[in-house]
């Protein structure tokens, strides 16, 4: 496994573990008899030959593993992936090709669009063109297509997907990614660890995420996680509590959200609703009357006759006291209502009304 590494867990027990092989003439292993590991399996190795045959296992799922397994970059940002079609689908984080959520200055939207270009760079360091498609934010999870030919005929070498709900706790797997980001040379880094329950008695979080003691970094968001029959049984989310408690997102998740995914929707991320404006500065203390300090002059309440040194007292039926009071009742209106406002003018009550409009419309 020259260029790649598990993790420290793993790699302790296992030198443990052949160390104390090593000194004992009762582990010493039978040449003539292969003992192969079970790839369902949850116990540690017991003896050498057994502690052979989980390295040998390991070995089999990253060879096979890692020409699938790739670094994307976009914009500055950089994680790792896994193509998962013959046609170059690609499966990452939601934050990898997102970012963090965003909001536009008219209150709505969720700052993510797809079709975006990205680039992915494979095993051999070569980069290829490739484009955004759908994410999910709540559950962190989100797709890529590659837009070139394949090196196999016009295909793309693909990992094929694992039912995560079969996967038990204790189960050992393989974490692939680009830790640091993707380096000239270096092939994925590998670390093996075990599935974890969060709470002794269900293998999910109660999110619906998974959790392992596979150490990732920075750079391995939206790497795979596979498990020892070389399937991919999720992608790296993020680190928990510590490096030794990290949480990905199911495949089943993909799975449930996949033509979303593939069509290029955004799923989980709740739109901020438009905040109602008036188009009023008011004195600066919320206990004070409700007395306008200046007036937008292309805002509603310019269109409606509202002037400076004007003092709203009533908003439809309620009368306004304060500033406070006044921000309490529009904050439950919409952009397009129309309210009843009334107005001291000097000795004189005015009765207008306003449409309310949009915050940077």
């Amino acid at each position: 496994m020259t260029a790649r590494r598990i993790s420290k867990y793993a790699a302790g027990f296992l030198f443990g573990m052949a160390l104390l092989a090593g000194s004992s003439p009762n582990w010493a292993a039978d040449p003539k008899v292969e003992t192969k590991w079970d790839t369902r399996r949850t116990a540690h190795p017991e003896d050498l030959d057994e502690l052979r045959a989980l390295e040998a296992r390991v070995k089999a799922v990253v060879d096979k593993c890692s020409p699938a397994t790739v670094a994307i970059t976009i914009g500055f940002g950089a994680g790792s992936g896994v193509i998962v079609s013959e046609d170059g689908l690609v499966l990452t984080a939601a934050h990898v090709i997102a970012g963090e959520p965003k909001f536009d200055l008219k209150g709505g939207g969720t700052g993510y669009e797809p079709n975006k270009e990205c680039t992915i760079i494979l095993q051999d360091g070569k980069k290829v063109k490739a484009k955004t498609l759908g994410i999910n934010d709540k559950m962190d999870s989100g797709m890529v297509k590659i837009l070139e030919k394949g090196p196999n005929d016009g295909k793309w070498p693909f990992i094929p997907l694992a039912k995560s709900a079969e996967l038990k706790p204790g189960q050992w797997v393989v974490s692939l990614g680009h830790p640091g980001g993707p380096k000239t040379g270096r092939a994925p880094v590998a670390r093996l660890g075990q599935m974890e329950a969060p709470d002794k008695h269900r293998l999910h979080t109660a999110g619906g995420f998974i959790v392992s003691n596979c150490t990732l970094v920075g750079g391995d968001s939206g790497g795979p996680l596979y498990d020892l029959d070389g399937k991919v049984i999720g992608i790296h989310s993020r680190i928990g509590l510590s490096l030794a408690t990290n949480v990905h997102v199911p495949t089943d998740k993909f799975v449930i959200d996949w033509d979303k995914l593939v069509a290029g929707e955004v799923i989980g991320r709740q739109p901020k609703p438009p905040t109602a404006v008036v188009g009023v500065v008011f004195a600066e203390d919320e206990n004070d009357d409700a007395y306008v300090v200046e007036v937008d002059e292309d805002g509603p309440a310019a269109k409606a006759g509202l002037k400076p040194g004007d003092t709203i007292t009533k908003f439809n039926t309620e009368v306004i006291k304060s500033v406070k009071k006044f921000r309490d009742m529009i904050k439950d209106k919409k952009p397009g209502d129309t309210v009843k406002l009334a107005v001291r003018r000097g000795t004189e009550i005015l009765a207008l009304s306003v449409t309310l409009g949009k915050r940077g419309a």
